[in-house]
């Protein structure tokens, strides 16, 4: 248990070192530029719509420089996005480095014992796929990991990316092939080691893609901001 709140501790501090990064980021970048912006404007043409009258003000509140300054304002939102974004993807992370294995092969029993329920057709077992909710997966790892906003994370990602129909048909295609029987009847379903060390490496490979996060939607975002910047002073300016 204490090695539980240790690992959920750990990705929750990382999780809201990024968030505030991106806060701060928002805050001291963004706010910085759209103030200096501000700072651009001030010039005759306002001066002349104030004394202008509303509609004179409205005129100029809707030229290209004030749009341009409407969506400077915007890059606050979206570094603060950027760093929540950021701050899931490395807690996601942390979880795996330090409970991967754990979460690999707790998940592989709850499917496979969800799949060996039922039939063997080819129908119901596409059934028992399309049946499987992040609700449902992360009670199992509720003793190893919670059920903390970040399991859940973890897993919707893995629900995502797991390729559950051709799991299904590399295990039929092996059992054909080892002539395996088919389901027992009445009472409970036989375990099936083979599909659970199917699911195991599989959900253990598809965890692996969980790297350090990109800094390419950071860079785009600088870049565009730069980008409006300086469309903005030449607006100002021309």
């Amino acid at each position: 248990m204490s090695s539980l709140v240790r690992t959920g501790a750990k990705a929750g501090l990382v999780f809201a070192g990024s968030a505030l990064g991106g806060v701060l980021l928002g805050l001291v970048l963004g706010g910085g530029v759209f103030f200096f912006y501000l700072g651009q404007l001030q010039g005759a043409g306002y001066a002349g719509a104030r004394a202008g009258g509303g509609g004179a003000a409205l005129a100029l509140l809707s030229s290209p420089p004030s749009l341009v300054a409407v969506l400077l304002l915007l890059f606050v939102v979206v570094y603060a996005m950027l760093g929540v974004a950021r701050g899931r993807a490395r807690a996601m992370q942390q979880i795996v480095a330090a409970r991967g294995e754990a979460v690999s092969q707790r998940l592989a029993a709850a499917i496979a014992g969800r799949i060996e329920a039922m039939p063997r057709a080819h129908v119901a077992l596409q059934r028992a796929a399309d049946g499987l909710t992040v609700d449902a997966l992360v009670k199992p790892l509720a003793p190893v990991l919670g059920e903390g906003r970040a399991v859940r994370a973890v897993v919707g990602w893995l629900l995502g990316r797991l390729p559950l129909a051709e799991v299904l048909a590399e295990w039929q295609q092996t059992r054909t092939a080892q002539g395996a029987p088919a389901a027992a009847g009445e009472g409970e379903p036989a375990q099936d080691p083979a599909l659970r060390a199917l699911l195991t490496r599989r959900i253990h490979d598809a965890l692996q893609e969980i790297a350090e996060p990109s800094r390419l939607p950071l860079c785009i975002a600088l870049g565009a901001h730069a980008v409006l910047l300086g469309v903005g002073l030449w607006l100002v300016n021309r």
